[in-house]
Protein backbone atom coordinates (compact mmCIF):
# COMPACT_ATOMS: atom_id res chain seq x y z
CA UNK A 1 0.00 0.00 0.00
CA UNK A 2 1.85 3.35 -1.31
CA UNK A 3 1.15 6.43 0.70
CA UNK A 4 1.10 9.69 -1.37
CA UNK A 5 2.34 12.77 -0.34
CA UNK A 6 0.05 15.33 1.52
CA UNK A 7 0.24 19.44 0.66
CA UNK A 8 -1.98 21.71 1.51
CA UNK A 9 -2.16 25.40 -0.23
CA UNK A 10 -1.82 28.48 1.68
CA UNK A 11 -5.26 29.45 0.23
CA UNK A 12 -6.74 26.58 1.92
CA UNK A 13 -5.09 26.97 5.22
CA UNK A 14 -6.28 30.37 5.62
CA UNK A 15 -9.55 29.25 5.12
CA UNK A 16 -9.09 26.97 7.84
CA UNK A 17 -7.98 29.45 9.79
CA UNK A 18 -10.63 31.49 9.51
CA UNK A 19 -13.35 28.39 10.92
CA UNK A 20 -14.37 27.26 7.31
CA UNK A 21 -12.49 25.19 4.43
CA UNK A 22 -15.45 23.40 3.03
CA UNK A 23 -15.84 20.27 1.40
CA UNK A 24 -11.74 20.51 -0.31
CA UNK A 25 -10.37 21.25 2.72
CA UNK A 26 -11.98 18.55 4.49
CA UNK A 27 -11.49 15.88 1.59
CA UNK A 28 -7.79 16.84 2.61
CA UNK A 29 -7.75 16.26 5.72
CA UNK A 30 -9.79 12.76 5.32
CA UNK A 31 -7.19 11.72 2.83
CA UNK A 32 -4.40 12.55 5.27
CA UNK A 33 -5.73 10.82 8.14
CA UNK A 34 -6.21 7.69 5.80
CA UNK A 35 -2.43 7.28 5.14
CA UNK A 36 -1.75 7.86 9.27
CA UNK A 37 -3.80 4.88 9.36
CA UNK A 38 -2.16 3.04 6.78
CA UNK A 39 1.07 3.93 8.46
CA UNK A 40 0.41 2.81 12.52
CA UNK A 41 -1.36 -0.42 10.42
CA UNK A 42 2.35 -0.84 9.03
CA UNK A 43 3.70 -0.55 12.56
CA UNK A 44 1.51 -2.65 14.53
CA UNK A 45 2.51 -5.61 11.53
CA UNK A 46 6.15 -4.81 12.58
CA UNK A 47 5.69 -4.16 16.61
CA UNK A 48 3.37 -7.58 16.41
CA UNK A 49 6.31 -9.44 14.99
CA UNK A 50 9.24 -8.21 16.85
CA UNK A 51 7.30 -8.85 19.92
CA UNK A 52 5.96 -12.03 18.69
CA UNK A 53 2.29 -11.56 20.02
CA UNK A 54 -0.40 -13.99 19.94
CA UNK A 55 -2.32 -12.29 17.22
CA UNK A 56 0.82 -11.82 14.50
CA UNK A 57 -0.49 -14.97 12.36
CA UNK A 58 -3.84 -12.75 12.42
CA UNK A 59 -2.71 -9.61 11.92
CA UNK A 60 -0.20 -10.80 8.62
CA UNK A 61 -3.09 -12.23 7.15
CA UNK A 62 -5.25 -9.32 7.55
CA UNK A 63 -3.01 -7.08 6.36
CA UNK A 64 -2.68 -9.23 3.14
CA UNK A 65 -6.09 -9.27 2.62
CA UNK A 66 -6.65 -5.68 3.30
CA UNK A 67 -3.94 -5.14 0.40
CA UNK A 68 -5.86 -7.14 -2.06
CA UNK A 69 -9.24 -5.70 -1.51
CA UNK A 70 -10.08 -2.54 -3.90
CA UNK A 71 -8.75 0.66 -3.06
CA UNK A 72 -12.45 1.87 -2.62
CA UNK A 73 -13.68 -0.40 -0.07
CA UNK A 74 -10.33 -0.43 1.76
CA UNK A 75 -10.57 3.08 2.24
CA UNK A 76 -14.15 2.56 3.72
CA UNK A 77 -13.26 -0.28 6.31
CA UNK A 78 -10.24 1.64 7.25
CA UNK A 79 -11.89 5.16 7.45
CA UNK A 80 -14.41 3.96 10.42
CA UNK A 81 -13.53 6.37 13.27
CA UNK A 82 -13.24 3.66 15.89
CA UNK A 83 -11.01 1.51 13.83
CA UNK A 84 -8.62 4.79 13.20
CA UNK A 85 -8.52 4.96 17.26
CA UNK A 86 -8.17 1.62 17.71
CA UNK A 87 -4.97 1.80 15.70
CA UNK A 88 -3.69 4.24 17.32
CA UNK A 89 -4.50 2.91 20.93
CA UNK A 90 -3.02 -0.20 20.36
CA UNK A 91 0.15 0.59 18.66
CA UNK A 92 0.74 3.17 21.48
CA UNK A 93 0.39 -0.45 23.86
CA UNK A 94 2.63 -2.08 21.64
CA UNK A 95 5.60 0.49 21.91
CA UNK A 96 5.09 0.74 25.53
CA UNK A 97 5.55 -3.25 25.76
CA UNK A 98 2.15 -3.56 27.47
CA UNK A 99 1.43 -6.22 24.17
CA UNK A 100 -1.10 -8.19 26.77
CA UNK A 101 -3.49 -5.45 27.15
CA UNK A 102 -3.00 -4.67 23.49
CA UNK A 103 -5.35 -6.38 20.85
CA UNK A 104 -3.90 -6.20 17.06
CA UNK A 105 -6.02 -9.47 16.25
CA UNK A 106 -8.60 -6.70 15.34
CA UNK A 107 -7.10 -6.10 12.06
CA UNK A 108 -8.85 -9.64 10.89
CA UNK A 109 -11.95 -8.50 11.98
CA UNK A 110 -11.48 -4.83 9.81
CA UNK A 111 -9.65 -6.76 7.07
CA UNK A 112 -13.20 -9.06 6.69
CA UNK A 113 -15.32 -6.11 6.72
CA UNK A 114 -13.52 -4.76 4.03
CA UNK A 115 -14.15 -7.71 2.01
CA UNK A 116 -17.64 -8.24 3.07
CA UNK A 117 -18.25 -4.51 1.27
CA UNK A 118 -15.88 -5.49 -1.77
CA UNK A 119 -17.01 -9.07 -2.31
CA UNK A 120 -13.88 -10.08 -2.23
CA UNK A 121 -13.95 -13.91 -1.75
CA UNK A 122 -11.87 -14.80 1.73
CA UNK A 123 -11.24 -16.36 4.87
CA UNK A 124 -9.92 -15.34 7.39
CA UNK A 125 -9.46 -16.43 11.54
CA UNK A 126 -10.40 -13.56 13.71
CA UNK A 127 -9.32 -13.83 17.42
CA UNK A 128 -12.05 -12.60 19.90
CA UNK A 129 -10.75 -10.08 22.63
CA UNK A 130 -10.27 -11.86 26.14
CA UNK A 131 -12.99 -10.46 27.35
CA UNK A 132 -15.45 -10.61 24.05
CA UNK A 133 -17.95 -13.21 25.86
CA UNK A 134 -18.73 -14.22 22.50
CA UNK A 135 -19.16 -11.09 20.64
CA UNK A 136 -17.01 -10.90 17.35
CA UNK A 137 -17.88 -7.19 15.87
CA UNK A 138 -17.20 -6.10 12.54
CA UNK A 139 -16.31 -2.45 12.45
CA UNK A 140 -18.79 -0.69 10.23
CA UNK A 141 -21.11 -4.00 9.77
CA UNK A 142 -22.56 -5.19 13.30
CA UNK A 143 -22.18 -7.48 15.48
CA UNK A 144 -22.13 -11.75 15.72
CA UNK A 145 -23.00 -13.46 18.82
CA UNK A 146 -21.36 -16.71 19.01
CA UNK A 147 -20.94 -18.95 22.14
CA UNK A 148 -18.74 -17.36 24.77
CA UNK A 149 -16.47 -20.08 24.92
CA UNK A 150 -15.24 -19.06 21.78
CA UNK A 151 -11.46 -17.55 21.13
CA UNK A 152 -11.30 -17.78 17.55
CA UNK A 153 -13.83 -17.21 14.70
CA UNK A 154 -13.24 -18.37 11.36
CA UNK A 155 -15.26 -15.96 8.14
CA UNK A 156 -15.55 -16.71 5.01
CA UNK A 157 -16.59 -14.31 2.17
CA UNK A 158 -17.54 -16.26 -1.23
CA UNK A 159 -19.65 -15.60 -4.04
CA UNK A 160 -21.25 -12.03 -2.13
CA UNK A 161 -22.47 -13.90 0.99
CA UNK A 162 -20.67 -13.75 4.03
CA UNK A 163 -20.71 -16.66 7.34
CA UNK A 164 -18.97 -16.25 10.73
CA UNK A 165 -18.32 -20.03 12.20
CA UNK A 166 -17.37 -20.66 15.91
CA UNK A 167 -17.68 -23.35 18.45
CA UNK A 168 -20.39 -25.05 15.98
CA UNK A 169 -22.40 -22.06 15.37
CA UNK A 170 -22.50 -20.29 12.00
CA UNK A 171 -23.96 -17.13 11.77
CA UNK A 172 -24.48 -15.20 8.20
CA UNK A 173 -23.05 -11.55 8.09
CA UNK A 174 -26.09 -9.80 5.98
CA UNK A 175 -26.39 -6.00 5.12
CA UNK A 176 -29.22 -4.45 7.09
CA UNK A 177 -31.81 -6.22 9.08
CA UNK A 178 -31.58 -9.84 9.66
CA UNK A 179 -34.34 -12.77 10.89
CA UNK A 180 -30.89 -14.21 13.05
CA UNK A 181 -31.09 -12.24 16.21
CA UNK A 182 -27.58 -13.58 16.55
CA UNK A 183 -26.32 -10.95 13.84
CA UNK A 184 -27.07 -7.59 14.66
CA UNK A 185 -26.00 -4.99 12.32
CA UNK A 186 -25.07 -1.48 13.07
CA UNK A 187 -28.24 1.73 12.97
CA UNK A 188 -27.66 4.15 10.77
CA UNK A 189 -29.61 7.17 10.33
CA UNK A 190 -29.90 9.03 7.56
CA UNK A 191 -31.14 12.55 6.77
CA UNK A 192 -31.69 14.60 3.75
CA UNK A 193 -32.69 18.16 2.94
CA UNK A 194 -32.33 20.62 0.32
CA UNK A 195 -30.19 17.86 -1.62
CA UNK A 196 -27.37 17.42 1.21
CA UNK A 197 -27.27 14.41 3.10
CA UNK A 198 -26.14 13.39 6.64
CA UNK A 199 -25.75 9.61 6.81
CA UNK A 200 -24.35 8.34 10.11
CA UNK A 201 -23.63 5.57 11.88
CA UNK A 202 -25.32 4.62 15.63
CA UNK A 203 -21.45 2.57 17.01
CA UNK A 204 -21.05 2.14 20.43
CA UNK A 205 -19.97 -1.33 19.75
CA UNK A 206 -16.14 -1.12 17.96
CA UNK A 207 -15.07 1.21 20.73
CA UNK A 208 -14.87 -1.03 22.98
CA UNK A 209 -11.59 -2.44 21.31
CA UNK A 210 -10.47 1.33 21.43
CA UNK A 211 -7.68 1.74 24.32
CA UNK A 212 -8.14 3.72 27.29
CA UNK A 213 -12.19 4.38 26.72
CA UNK A 214 -15.48 3.58 28.47
CA UNK A 215 -16.67 0.02 27.92
CA UNK A 216 -19.82 0.38 29.11
CA UNK A 217 -22.71 0.28 26.28
CA UNK A 218 -24.51 4.02 25.62
CA UNK A 219 -26.74 3.35 23.24
CA UNK A 220 -30.13 1.69 22.96
CA UNK A 221 -31.77 0.82 20.07
CA UNK A 222 -35.30 2.32 21.46
CA UNK A 223 -33.46 6.12 21.17
CA UNK A 224 -33.16 6.00 17.34
CA UNK A 225 -36.63 7.94 17.21
CA UNK A 226 -35.35 10.54 19.17
CA UNK A 227 -32.15 10.55 17.32
CA UNK A 228 -33.90 10.50 13.62
CA UNK A 229 -36.43 13.50 15.13
CA UNK A 230 -33.53 15.59 16.97
CA UNK A 231 -30.89 15.09 13.66
CA UNK A 232 -34.12 15.90 11.04
CA UNK A 233 -34.89 19.07 12.50
CA UNK A 234 -31.53 20.34 13.02
CA UNK A 235 -30.46 18.95 9.64
CA UNK A 236 -32.88 21.46 7.96
CA UNK A 237 -31.77 24.34 9.90
CA UNK A 238 -28.17 24.12 9.36
CA UNK A 239 -28.82 23.08 5.24
CA UNK A 240 -31.73 26.59 5.40
CA UNK A 241 -28.88 28.89 6.82
CA UNK A 242 -25.57 27.87 7.53
CA UNK A 243 -25.31 25.81 4.29
CA UNK A 244 -21.63 25.82 4.32
CA UNK A 245 -21.08 24.41 7.76
CA UNK A 246 -23.61 21.96 6.63
CA UNK A 247 -21.76 20.95 3.77
CA UNK A 248 -18.75 20.01 5.88
CA UNK A 249 -20.23 18.51 8.12
CA UNK A 250 -21.77 16.03 5.81
CA UNK A 251 -18.23 15.46 3.81
CA UNK A 252 -16.36 14.92 7.57
CA UNK A 253 -19.30 12.70 9.70
CA UNK A 254 -19.27 9.50 9.80
CA UNK A 255 -20.45 7.92 13.07
CA UNK A 256 -22.56 9.32 15.94
CA UNK A 257 -21.58 7.80 19.11
CA UNK A 258 -24.60 8.30 22.02
CA UNK A 259 -23.76 8.67 25.22
CA UNK A 260 -26.29 9.54 28.30
CA UNK A 261 -26.76 12.99 29.59
CA UNK A 262 -25.81 14.52 32.21
CA UNK A 263 -28.23 15.66 34.50
CA UNK A 264 -28.35 18.85 34.08
CA UNK A 265 -27.24 19.72 30.80
CA UNK A 266 -25.98 18.02 27.48
CA UNK A 267 -22.36 16.57 26.70
CA UNK A 268 -20.37 16.90 23.52
CA UNK A 269 -17.18 15.66 21.48
CA UNK A 270 -14.76 14.31 19.19
CA UNK A 271 -11.83 11.89 19.71
CA UNK A 272 -8.54 13.85 18.14
CA UNK A 273 -7.51 10.19 16.84
CA UNK A 274 -11.42 9.00 15.11
CA UNK A 275 -11.65 11.54 12.73
CA UNK A 276 -15.78 11.50 11.06
CA UNK A 277 -17.12 10.39 14.82
CA UNK A 278 -18.45 13.04 16.96
CA UNK A 279 -20.34 11.69 20.69
CA UNK A 280 -23.20 13.33 22.46
CA UNK A 281 -25.89 12.69 24.21
CA UNK A 282 -29.21 13.54 22.87
CA UNK A 283 -29.77 17.20 22.99
CA UNK A 284 -33.33 19.00 23.59
CA UNK A 285 -34.05 20.20 20.84
CA UNK A 286 -33.19 20.57 17.34
CA UNK A 287 -31.66 24.22 17.28
CA UNK A 288 -29.47 22.32 20.24
CA UNK A 289 -28.46 19.63 18.14
CA UNK A 290 -27.28 21.74 15.14
CA UNK A 291 -25.08 24.13 17.58
CA UNK A 292 -23.77 21.06 19.12
CA UNK A 293 -22.78 19.94 15.32
CA UNK A 294 -21.54 22.98 14.60
CA UNK A 295 -19.02 23.10 17.65
CA UNK A 296 -17.72 19.75 17.20
CA UNK A 297 -16.70 19.78 13.51
CA UNK A 298 -14.32 22.33 14.49
CA UNK A 299 -12.79 19.91 16.70
CA UNK A 300 -12.55 17.72 13.98
CA UNK A 301 -11.23 19.67 11.62
CA UNK A 302 -8.19 21.28 13.97
CA UNK A 303 -7.55 18.19 15.14
CA UNK A 304 -6.71 17.00 11.34
CA UNK A 305 -4.91 19.85 11.24
CA UNK A 306 -2.68 19.53 13.58
CA UNK A 307 -1.93 16.12 12.53
CA UNK A 308 -0.72 17.26 9.84
CA UNK A 309 1.06 20.44 10.78
CA UNK A 310 2.39 21.20 14.09
CA UNK A 311 1.32 24.57 15.75
CA UNK A 312 3.40 24.80 18.90
CA UNK A 313 6.43 23.84 19.86
CA UNK A 314 7.20 21.79 22.52
CA UNK A 315 7.55 23.38 26.30
CA UNK A 316 6.74 23.89 29.70
CA UNK A 317 2.92 22.73 30.50
CA UNK A 318 1.05 26.10 31.39
CA UNK A 319 -2.53 26.70 31.86
CA UNK A 320 -4.98 29.22 31.40
CA UNK A 321 -8.07 30.70 31.56
CA UNK A 322 -10.67 29.82 29.20
CA UNK A 323 -14.16 31.37 29.07
CA UNK A 324 -16.17 28.56 28.19
CA UNK A 325 -14.73 26.02 30.91
CA UNK A 326 -14.79 25.76 34.16
CA UNK A 327 -11.15 24.46 34.94
CA UNK A 328 -7.96 25.98 33.35
CA UNK A 329 -7.20 24.38 30.32
CA UNK A 330 -3.30 23.73 28.52
CA UNK A 331 -2.51 25.94 25.49
CA UNK A 332 -3.25 22.94 22.96
CA UNK A 333 -7.24 23.00 24.93
CA UNK A 334 -7.08 26.57 24.63
CA UNK A 335 -6.31 26.43 20.77
CA UNK A 336 -8.91 23.89 20.40
CA UNK A 337 -11.56 25.80 22.57
CA UNK A 338 -11.04 28.93 20.44
CA UNK A 339 -11.21 27.57 17.39
CA UNK A 340 -14.23 25.63 18.13
CA UNK A 341 -16.15 28.77 19.52
CA UNK A 342 -15.32 30.45 16.37
CA UNK A 343 -17.79 28.30 15.06
CA UNK A 344 -20.56 28.81 17.54
CA UNK A 345 -20.24 32.55 17.51
CA UNK A 346 -20.12 31.93 13.21
CA UNK A 347 -23.69 29.93 13.75
CA UNK A 348 -25.42 32.41 16.33
CA UNK A 349 -24.09 35.38 14.14
CA UNK A 350 -26.35 33.76 11.05
CA UNK A 351 -28.85 32.26 13.48
CA UNK A 352 -29.80 35.85 14.48
CA UNK A 353 -29.76 37.26 10.88
CA UNK A 354 -32.14 34.50 9.94
CA UNK A 355 -34.22 35.23 13.03
CA UNK A 356 -37.76 37.44 13.67
CA UNK A 357 -36.85 39.99 15.92
CA UNK A 358 -38.34 38.89 19.62
CA UNK A 359 -36.40 37.10 22.13
CA UNK A 360 -35.05 34.12 20.44
CA UNK A 361 -33.31 37.29 18.00
CA UNK A 362 -32.17 38.76 20.96
CA UNK A 363 -30.78 35.75 22.65
CA UNK A 364 -29.34 34.57 19.62
CA UNK A 365 -27.74 37.69 19.35
CA UNK A 366 -26.63 37.61 23.31
CA UNK A 367 -25.12 34.24 22.34
CA UNK A 368 -23.09 35.82 19.42
CA UNK A 369 -21.42 38.53 21.35
CA UNK A 370 -20.75 36.44 24.21
CA UNK A 371 -18.97 33.91 22.43
CA UNK A 372 -17.13 36.49 19.39
CA UNK A 373 -15.74 38.24 22.86
CA UNK A 374 -14.51 35.52 24.69
CA UNK A 375 -13.15 33.78 21.36
CA UNK A 376 -11.32 37.37 20.96
CA UNK A 377 -10.26 37.78 24.30
CA UNK A 378 -8.98 34.30 24.17
CA UNK A 379 -6.94 34.70 20.86
CA UNK A 380 -4.93 37.82 22.09
CA UNK A 381 -3.63 35.04 25.06
CA UNK A 382 -2.88 33.08 22.27
CA UNK A 383 -0.99 35.31 19.78
CA UNK A 384 1.92 36.16 22.07
CA UNK A 385 2.54 32.39 23.12
CA UNK A 386 6.19 31.69 21.88
CA UNK A 387 5.45 28.41 21.09
CA UNK A 388 3.43 29.08 18.65
CA UNK A 389 5.30 27.81 15.14
CA UNK A 390 4.99 29.80 11.74
CA UNK A 391 1.62 27.43 10.95
CA UNK A 392 -0.12 28.22 14.43
CA UNK A 393 1.04 31.88 14.70
CA UNK A 394 -0.72 31.81 10.75
CA UNK A 395 -3.78 29.80 12.58
CA UNK A 396 -4.42 32.01 15.38
CA UNK A 397 -4.17 35.26 12.81
CA UNK A 398 -6.72 33.99 10.60
CA UNK A 399 -9.04 33.64 13.67
CA UNK A 400 -8.22 37.31 15.15
CA UNK A 401 -8.94 39.05 11.58
CA UNK A 402 -12.52 37.20 11.68
CA UNK A 403 -13.01 38.30 15.67
CA UNK A 404 -11.87 41.54 14.99
CA UNK A 405 -14.63 42.03 11.62
CA UNK A 406 -17.42 40.35 13.84
CA UNK A 407 -16.57 42.41 16.96
CA UNK A 408 -16.87 45.29 14.57
CA UNK A 409 -20.29 44.93 13.78
CA UNK A 410 -23.45 46.86 15.19
CA UNK A 411 -24.83 45.09 17.99
CA UNK A 412 -27.91 45.73 20.15
CA UNK A 413 -26.95 47.61 23.30
CA UNK A 414 -29.19 45.48 26.01
CA UNK A 415 -27.70 42.30 24.26
CA UNK A 416 -24.23 43.27 24.44
CA UNK A 417 -24.58 44.12 27.95
CA UNK A 418 -25.76 40.55 28.80
CA UNK A 419 -23.55 39.09 26.97
CA UNK A 420 -20.67 41.34 28.94
CA UNK A 421 -22.61 40.37 32.32
CA UNK A 422 -22.52 36.38 31.77
CA UNK A 423 -18.75 36.91 31.00
CA UNK A 424 -18.04 38.43 34.04
CA UNK A 425 -19.85 35.79 36.01
CA UNK A 426 -18.12 33.37 34.01
CA UNK A 427 -14.24 34.47 35.13
CA UNK A 428 -15.88 35.79 38.66
CA UNK A 429 -16.78 32.24 39.44
CA UNK A 430 -13.97 30.98 38.43
CA UNK A 431 -11.58 33.67 40.34
CA UNK A 432 -13.67 32.07 43.56
CA UNK A 433 -13.02 28.69 42.77
CA UNK A 434 -9.60 29.17 42.58
CA UNK A 435 -8.78 31.68 45.71
CA UNK A 436 -6.61 30.60 48.81
CA UNK A 437 -8.35 29.93 51.50
CA UNK A 438 -7.62 29.99 55.04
Amino acid sequence: MILPAHRMSTAVLDELAAGRGGERAVAQLRAAQHSKTLLLLRAMLLLVRERAHPDRAAVEAAYQVLAEVPPPDRLAALAHPPVAAWAFGTVSLLEAGNASTAYPGLLAAVAVAAAVRAGTDTELDVPLARDANGLLDLPGLGTATLPATAAQARVQVTGGQAWVTAAGTRVAIVAGRSSDRRWRPLSRLDVTHDGLKLSLLLDTRTWRHVPGLDRRPCFSVGHTGAWRSRLDGAWRMLVEHHRPVAEEISALLRTLVPIAAPRTSTRSGTFHHAFGSVVMSLPPDARSTAVALAHEVQHAKLAGFTDMFAVLERGPTELFYAPWRPDPRPLDGLLHGVYAHLGVAGFWRRQEQVTEPGAARHAAQVHFVRWTRAAADTVAVLGIQPRLTPVGRRLVHGMAGVLDRWQAEPVDARAATEADRLLAAHRARWDRHRAPTG
